[in-house]
């Protein structure tokens, strides 16, 4: 019993140090990028509108933040005022994404082809692919970037599956790819 709780304390030591280094290297280089997943949604809860995309900014139909998505956005975005981490912010334009953005950072933009499609839409994913890494391309190197995203966009810019609440930290190469260098985890 002891021992497990030595490991867990070590494990915990372990973890806090390695995402000080992720923080300090979002201080120090601007070719760094977060990847960051909506907060809890509506439709992270039941599965419900996923895909519906409401142009118009109203999120008519779509799946929006629930109470704990709202407080885990506030806490990202007070975690990046604490390490002075001051990112220029890219979103997806679905009211998921863009609320936040909104709660965690205050100022983003957004681009129609980040959005969520389904699996199956290659050609929307093609779009996705291209549409990201063209931004990126445009906006490494000036300031640390956060892109609010979804799972399946993420992944398949990463091929790293991350949960609610986690972020993706890494480094935009000059070809708009992304090196990934490790997971924080915003606690509560």
């Amino acid at each position: 019993m002891r021992g497990m709780w030595m490991l867990s304390l070590v494990l915990t030591a372990f973890t806090a140090f390695a995402d000080e280094m992720l923080w300090d290297k979002l201080r120090q280089d601007p070719n760094m990028i977060v990847l960051m997943r909506n907060s809890e949604s509506s439709g992270n809860r039941d599965g419900a509108n996923m895909y519906v995309w409401d142009a118009s900014g109203k999120c008519e139909g779509e799946s929006t933040l629930t109470a704990e998505g709202k407080d885990q956005a506030k806490r990202v975005g007070a975690a990046f005022a604490r390490h002075g981490v001051r990112p220029m912010v890219i979103s997806s334009p679905m009211c998921r994404c863009t609320e936040t953005a909104r709660l965690a950072f205050g100022a983003y933009s957004t681009d129609p082809d980040l959005r969520q499609r389904p699996a199956g839409d290659v050609a929307g994913q093609e779009t996705f692919q291209a549409r990201a890494s063209a931004l990126l391309r445009r906006h490494r190197g000036k300031t640390p970037i956060v892109f609010v995203n979804h799972r399946p966009n993420i992944d398949s810019l990463t091929m790293e599956l991350i949960s609610i609440g986690e972020l993706l930290v890494g480094r935009v190469t000059a070809d708009g790819e992304v090196e990934v260098l490790g997971i924080m985890r915003i606690k509560p």
